[in-house]
């Protein structure tokens, strides 16, 4: 298993304890973007260029920015909004350390 799909098995208990109102809104657009970084991930393995690389980190800014706003609306708790980011941090960081391997 994949540190991101670490993640997603790691933030599954919070994302069904958001409020009814809003799990269709937050929960599933956020679970819908870590799999889209697992995607992402395999994408950018697979094809080695540079660009999809990218796209991986972008979408590792926007899993960042929804973890921010679901600690900011009281939907996901401190603490597992701290143990995503940190380890999406990690994730991150791996990301940064290939960019610098295919010199981008």
């Amino acid at each position: 298993m994949t540190k991101a799909e670490r993640l997603i098995v790691d933030l599954s208990p919070a994302l069904d304890r958001v409020p009814r109102s809003q799990r269709y809104r937050y929960a599933k657009r956020l679970e819908d973007a870590l799999w889209e970084l697992v995607d992402r991930l395999i994408q950018a393995a697979m094809s080695g260029q540079k660009s999809k690389v990218y796209r991986a980190d972008e979408q590792v800014r926007f899993i960042h920015a929804l973890l921010r706003h679901g600690a900011e609306r009281k939907l996901l708790s401190p603490t597992w909004v701290g143990e995503a980011s940190r380890q999406l941090g990690e994730i991150g960081s791996m990301i940064g350390a290939w960019r610098q391997r295919l010199g981008a």
